[in-house]
């Protein structure tokens, strides 16, 4: 899915800090690029894993108070800009949303896993974050998974259209989260037995939904997921 929420740049500040599961310094440097009443949208670069820069875009509720944030993980191939309209819709609800750019020529999932736990140091670090989510598509949904496995500050996640292979099922095992699944039952990339491996491998409470769609989802399908969202983390209160 690819955003058109994207504007011009408004006002630089710089933000460092360091979170509970990774000892370095984030490095954290955000950058204001667009505001509105309820949100402010900030183009980010933090160290990841291995401390290499990684580039995303953090939707901030202007509401005071804590809020729950949601990291979203794009799939094979996409780029922080798929999943910037759900963050931004997610924070014009009253929560904090975070999209990252990950590696698109990685052959393992231990820079994705690694990014994603440092974007979750980074979300927790902050004074106006209170419970952290994952969501994430395809590659995003499996790093997603094992993430939720590995990381006890995990209690709710979303899944679009993740495989079941044999490394995502052994982490989404250990996971005790409450999971949201969506894929699509003319899924042209991943077979449905794969789809269904996965599904049958969450050992917590799950949430199972079906649409006659193709890999990639529709909007309304981006609309139930921040739905569940919201049942489950109430941002705003």
């Amino acid at each position: 899915m690819r955003s058109r929420f994207w504007c011009s740049a408004l006002l630089a500040v710089i933000v460092t800090g360091c979170g509970g599961k990774h000892a370095a310094p984030l490095g954290v440097h955000a950058r204001t690029i667009s505001q509105s009443p309820r949100v402010t949208l900030q183009a980010i670069t933090f160290r990841g894993y291995r401390g290499k820069d990684v580039q995303g875009y953090l939707a901030l509720s202007r509401r005071p108070g804590r809020h729950p944030a949601v990291l979203w993980l794009h799939g094979s191939g996409g780029s922080d800009r798929d999943f910037l309209l759900s963050a931004a819709r997610w924070a014009n609800r009253g929560g904090v949303g975070l999209t990252i750019s990950q590696p698109n020529d990685t052959t393992t999932f231990d820079p994705l896993i690694g990014n994603a736990e440092r974007a979750l140091d980074l979300l927790q670090a902050r004074d106006d974050v209170g419970e952290v989510a994952i969501a994430g598509l395809s590659l995003g949904a499996e790093t997603a998974a094992i993430v939720a496995g590995d990381d006890p500050r995990l209690h709710v996640v979303a899944l679009e259209s993740g495989r079941g292979r044999s490394d995502v099922v052994l982490g989404v095992g250990n996971s005790k989260a409450d999971f949201y699944v969506q894929a699509g039952l003319r899924d042209q990339v991943i077979p449905r037995p794969q789809l269904q491996a996965l599904i049958g491998a969450i050992q917590g409470h799950v949430k199972v939904r079906w649409y006659d769609l193709p890999h990639v989802l529709d909007q309304a399908a981006y609309d139930d997921q921040l739905a569940w969202l919201a049942s489950e983390l109430h941002p705003g209160g």
